[in-house]
């Protein structure tokens, strides 16, 4: 195989192109995720027509929230995932690339709901950073507007870990990937290599560094309390069960008082 090497730090920057067909349905459940999200949107204290969906990456749920009759605005920091998001969305969506935490979510607002799936809030690993994420979207949403949003659990990151360096072969393109815990933190970075077959039959490399955190219910609770926001449930993984030990991912729908 000959390997043509590019390299950046920047995630995303190679996951985007195969991203779709590596988080295949056989892997991330998209439509059970988006019908426990619209049933969140059907009890909210105010009518939902607007959504904000945050770290949207390719825009599956997006576009999934859309064939619902949503209006959907997706925020992303990857353009290389944008892109493949604007293809995927009704004509007319609004996309905009940004970091967060943002002033633009106040800009582009006001929202009667706001989504982030798939370890979007993972992501925010600076301190104080998904306080102020979580205090950006209060300003975002109406009043009564809720927010619905996953995250790994630590149990997760610590599975990961025990893992060691992972990969797959798919053919036109094959990945590595390894977890390592940044020690005395509450935070993990994901090396990933991926390998992309080329039309001309050569290999280009991207290796990316994800940089993820966990976050305990109690630190949770805290920002959500202090952004002005309240807790109306928390689920295991988009289901019906309230989180145990053994849970991989939560699901947190909070709201905006009216």
């Amino acid at each position: 195989m000959t390997d043509t090497t590019e390299r950046s730090e920047s995630p995303y920057s190679g996951l985007a192109a195969v991203y779709d067909r590596w988080m295949a349905a056989d892997r991330v459940p998209y439509q059970a995720w988006a019908a426990y999200i619209i049933d969140r949107l059907k009890e909210a204290d105010r009518p939902v027509r607007s959504v904000l969906d945050l770290c949207c990456g390719t825009g599956m749920t997006l576009a999934m929230l859309q064939k619902h009759g949503y209006e959907v605005t997706g925020v992303d920091a990857s353009a290389e995932m944008l892109a493949h998001a604007r293809r995927r969305a009704a004509s007319g969506t609004r996309f905009h690339q940004a970091s967060l935490p943002s002033p633009l979510l106040t800009e582009i607002g006001p929202f009667d709901a706001a989504t982030c799936c798939y370890d979007g809030i993972n992501y925010f690993v600076s301190p104080g950073q998904m306080a102020s994420v979580l205090a950006q979207v209060y300003e975002a949403l109406r009043p009564g507007g809720v927010f619905v949003f996953d995250l790994s659990t630590r149990l997760t990151f610590q599975e990961m870990t025990a893992l060691g360096r992972t990969g797959e072969d798919f053919g036109d393109f094959a990945y590595l990937w390894d977890t390592r815990p940044v020690e005395g933190a509450p935070c993990f970075d994901y090396l990933v290599t991926v390998f992309t077959k080329g039309e001309d039959g050569r290999y280009s490399r991207t290796d990316e560094i994800h940089h993820q955190r966990w976050f305990s219910r109690e630190e949770l609770e805290e920002a959500v309390t202090a952004a002005g926001l309240r807790t109306v449930c928390v689920s295991e993984d988009y289901g019906t069960k309230e989180p145990t030990a053994d849970t991989r991912r939560e699901t947190w729908t909070v709201r905006r008082p009216l």
